[in-house]
């Protein structure tokens, strides 16, 4: 009866090392590339410091169905991100911003982005991710539309 405890106790330290060790560390200074799985596919990049690798630069795109003013979806790709993004124990996860001016080429728009980010590194060159966003289309500084992402999309990224 007193063994039964040590056992259970036993039985529980090696799957907490095993956890520890799957900790992936990305390599440093370089660039993670995929195609965020939309309707209409965005690259997406995640780059690495050059000093830091924990520390990302990231570039999404968007695709999602818009309200209002007349238009019935936006789309954009390698917008940059204003914040940067850890990673901690090969996870990362991020609420982002970020502008895109003459959207579709169009003078005088402007998409405002907000992405929420989350994944993990499966190597050291390689990482999985989540995104969901919405954006606020404006056309001379007045919001005309606003657009969303339909669901969680999943972007797979490898240095190419």
């Amino acid at each position: 009866m007193t063994f039964r405890p040590f056992l259970v106790l036993l039985a529980l330290v090696p799957a907490g090392t095993a956890m520890a060790a799957s900790d992936v560390v990305p390599k440093a200074g370089v660039a993670l590339t995929g195609a965020i799985k939309f309707p209409r596919e965005q690259r997406m990049t995640l780059e690495t410091g050059a000093q830091d690798a924990g520390k990302l630069k990231v570039r999404m795109g968007f695709d999602g169905k818009c309200t209002g003013g007349g238009l019935q979806e936006a789309w954009a790709s390698t917008i940059l991100a204003d914040q940067s993004v850890r990673v901690q124990g090969g996870r990362f996860s991020a609420d982002l911003t970020g502008t895109a001016r003459n959207l579709g080429g169009v003078r005088g728009r402007t998409g405002e982005f907000k992405w929420t980010l989350s994944g993990r590194f499966l190597a050291a060159d390689a990482a999985t991710a989540t995104v969901t966003g919405s954006a606020v289309i404006k056309k001379n500084g007045r919001v005309f539309s606003r657009c969303k992402i339909a669901g969680p999309t999943s972007v797979r990224l490898a240095v190419r």
